[in-house]
C-alpha cells in the first residue's frame, strides 16, 4: 500500500487501484496524521467523484480534529511553561500561572476573554481529560464534541468523569453535539444528584437578562440561568399565542410572530390584555393588503406553510382562543409543556433526572415541580423493556394525591416512564400518594400487551393516523427520525415512510416523526427514507450515504442482576 499512497489523486480517480480499492476507501483507511494530510493536500475536491466525496469530507474532519488536538497541546504547553527558565529549557510549572493566557492572547491575536476560554479548554482537554485528547489525535472526536466533554466534566469527581467517558467516549463520534450533551447531563444528574442540585442552585442565583446590538443593527435580548421548566413554559406560551394568531388569519411567518409577541409581552403593550385581545391587536397591525392575501385559515398550517402529510394541526380541530385572567384577578394558568419523567423518581423512590423534550435532562426536583403543574394535561404511561425501549403505552386519568399545585398549566403532556420490572416492584408496595396512578397503569398494562394491531393498525387506509397510533409513534421514536435531529416527536409531522399517495399504509411500520425541515428534506431534498423494522429508519442521502437512526431509549437499561448466592451446605 506504500506505493499506492504515492499515486496522484487524479490517477486514483481515473484508474482504480490495482487491488480494486477506490479513492474513498483508500482515504477511509488512512489514520489522521501526516500521511492523510498529504493525501488531502494533493486532491482537488471538485474532481472527486460522487462515490468518494463523503469519505473525502470525513477524512478532512478527522485530520482537522487531529490538527486541533496538536494546537490544544501547544496551548497547554505554553500555559505550563516556566517563564523564568532559559530559552532552551523545557521546564514546566505544576499549574498554569494566572497570566499564562496572556501569552496565548498575544501570540494568536485573541481578545482577553477568548484567550482565557481557549486556555481553559486546552488545559481541561490535555491535562484533565487525556482520553478525550487521545481521541482527538486519532481523529475520532472533533473540537465541538471535545468542548462538550470539557464544559460538562470540568471539576467533577474523578469517578464520575470516568463513568461518563467510559459510557460515551466510544459513542461520541456518531452523536450530534446536542445528543452528546443530553446523555452526559443524564449520567451526571443520575450519578451525583446532590452535587448537581448545588451546581444548579448556584447557577440559578446568577440568572440575568442582557440585551445587545447585532452587526446588522438589530438587537438581541437573552436571558440565562433560568429554571428550565419555567423557561420551557414561557416559550410554549409564546408559541401557543403565535399559533392562535395564525389560525385567526395572521399572514406573517410564525418566527416573526413569536418575536413580536415576545417583545409585546415584555414591553407592556400587552399589559392588561386578554388572550383574545392580544390576538386582535396583532391582527390590527396587519396592513389590509396583506390580510387579503391570507389563505383560508382552516387549510393553513400554524407555521404558515402548506398542509403536508400528517401535520399535527390537521388531525384535531383547533380550540378557539380562551380569554386569560386579567391583571389584578387570580393568576392565569402558565403554558403547558411536555415533561418526561421516571414514575419511580416522581414517587420519591430515587433521584433519576427527568427531561424537557428539545431542551434536555433536568433535576429530579425540577421534574417533580413541572409535573405537579400539569394536572390538567394529558398523562401518558410508558412501559419499557430491559434495554429501555417501548413495550406498551396508554393514558391515565388518575393523579397523585399530593394536593393541588400553586400554579396550574394549561394543557401539556406528562410522560410517566417505568421499566416493567420496576412497575412490578412498585405495584407490590406503592407509595400512598401514587397508589391510584400505579394501580391504574398496572391494570391497563395487563390488558394492552400482546399484538397491538387491532388497537393501533386497525385503519391502514386512513390518510392521517388516529390519536392512539400517533401517540404510540411519538413515544416510540422520541424525536424526528432524521440523523442528529432532536426536534421532539410531539412537535414533528407524522410522515408516511412509503407515501400514502403511493399506497403506503397508515400503520406503526410505515409512520415516523419528521420535523418540517426534514420532511422537506425527504420530499424535496433528494433524501430517501426506509423503515426496515418499526422504529428503525435508514436515511439515504443524494450521494448514496446511508444513516441508520432509532429513537433514544425511554429509560436507561436495567443493570444486570447479580447471580444468586448458592445455599449454604
Amino acid at each position: 500500500m506504500t506505493t499506492k499512497h504515492k499515486l496522484s489523486v487524479d490517477q486514483v480517480i481515473i484508474e482504480r487501484m490495482s487491488d480494486g480499492t477506490v479513492l474513498g476507501d483508500w482515504l477511509a483507511g488512512l489514520p489522521a496524521g501526516p500521511e492523510l494530510a498529504a493525501a488531502l493536500d494533493s486532491a482537488d475536491p471538485r474532481s472527486v467523484p460522487n462515490g468518494s466525496i463523503i469519505q473525502y469530507l470525513q477524512a478532512c474532519d478527522r485530520q482537522l480534529a487531529h490538527t486541533e488536538a496538536l494546537r490544544l497541546a501547544a496551548i497547554a504547553s505554553v500555559l505550563e511553561r516556566d517563564t523564568d527558565a532559559g530559552a532552551d529549557s523545557v521546564a514546566r510549572l505544576p499549574e498554569p500561572d494566572r497570566f499564562a493566557p496572556d501569552e496565548v492572547r498575544a501570540a494568536l491575536a485573541l481578545t482577553p476573554r477568548r484567550a482565557v476560554v481557549e486556555s481553559e479548554f486546552a488545559h481541561d482537554v490535555c491535562r484533565a481529560l487525556p482520553a478525550v485528547h487521545a481521541e482527538m489525535l486519532a481523529g475520532l472526536v472533533d473540537r465541538s464534541r471535545a468542548l462538550v466533554f470539557a464544559q460538562h466534566l470540568a471539576g467533577l469527581p474523578g469517578d464520575l468523569v470516568a463513568k461518563v467517558l467510559g459510557a460515551l467516549l466510544p459513542e461520541a463520534p456518531g452523536l450530534a453535539t446536542g445528543q452528546l450533551r443530553a446523555r452526559i447531563l443524564k449520567i451526571i444528574l443520575a450519578g451525583d444528584p446532590e452535587r448537581a442540585r448545588v451546581t444548579y442552585e448556584q447557577a440559578l442565583a446568577g440568572r440575568a437578562v442582557v440585551g445587545y446590538l447585532n452587526p446588522d443593527g438589530t438587537a438581541t435580548i437573552t436571558a440565562s440561568g433560568l429554571p428550565p421548566d419555567e423557561a420551557a413554559a414561557a416559550t410554549e406560551r409564546i408559541a401557543q399565542l403565535a399559533r392562535a394568531a395564525k389560525r385567526a388569519g395572521h399572514p406573517g411567518p410564525v418566527d416573526q410572530l413569536r418575536a413580536d409577541i415576545y417583545l409585546r409581552l415584555l414591553d407592556g403593550r400587552f399589559h392588561h390584555l386578554t388572550r383574545t385581545e392580544m390576538i386582535a391587536a396583532l391582527l390590527a397591525e396587519v396592513p389590509p393588503a396583506d390580510t387579503a392575501e391570507t389563505e383560508n385559515s382552516a387549510s393553513a398550517r400554524p407555521d404558515g406553510g402548506e398542509p403536508e402529510d400528517g401535520w399535527p394541526g390537521d388531525l384535531e380541530p383547533a380550540a378557539p382562543p380562551r380569554p386569560a385572567t386579567r391583571v389584578g384577578g387570580h393568576p392565569g394558568p402558565v403554558a403547558g409543556i411536555e415533561v418526561r419523567a421516571r414514575l419511580d423518581s416522581l414517587a420519591g423512590v430515587n433521584e433519576l433526572p427527568g427531561e424537557l423534550p428539545g431542551w434536555g435532562p433536568i433535576l429530579a426536583s425540577v421534574t417533580r415541580r413541572a409535573v405537579a403543574r400539569q394536572h390538567r394535561g394529558q398523562w401518558r404511561w410508558v412501559i419499557t423493556d430491559h434495554d429501555g425501549y417501548l413495550i406498551t403505552e396508554g393514558l391515565t386519568r388518575h393523579r397523585p394525591s399530593t394536593g393541588p399545585p400553586t400554579h396550574h398549566a394549561d394543557g401539556g403532556i406528562v410522560e410517566l416512564a417505568i421499566p416493567a420490572t420496576a412497575l412490578a416492584r412498585l405495584t407490590k408496595d406503592p407509595p400512598p400518594e401514587w397508589a391510584a396512578v400505579i394501580n391504574d397503569i398496572a391494570t391497563q398494562c395487563a390488558h394492552t400487551r400482546g399484538d397491538p394491531k387491532a388497537r393501533l393498525d386497525n385503519a391502514p387506509e386512513r390518510r392521517f393516523p388516529g390519536t392512539a397510533l400517533r401517540r404510540h409513534v411519538q413515544i416510540r421514536d422520541r424525536t424526528c427520525s432524521a440523523p442528529g435531529c432532536r426536534r421532539p416527536a410531539t412537535q414533528s409531522e407524522q410522515d408516511h415512510t412509503h407515501g400514502h399517495q403511493h399506497g403506503g399504509a397508515t400503520t406503526r411500520a410505515n409512520l415516523g416523526p419528521a420535523c418540517h425541515h426534514d420532511h422537506q428534506l425527504k420530499h424535496d431534498g433528494g433524501w430517501r427514507v426506509a423503515q426496515p423494522r418499526p422504529g428503525r429508519f435508514t436515511w439515504t442521502s443524494p450521494l448514496g450515504r446511508r444513516y441508520h437512526t432509532r429513537g433514544e431509549r425511554i429509560t436507561e437499561p436495567e443493570p444486570p442482576q447479580p447471580e444468586p448466592e448458592p445455599p449454604p451446605f
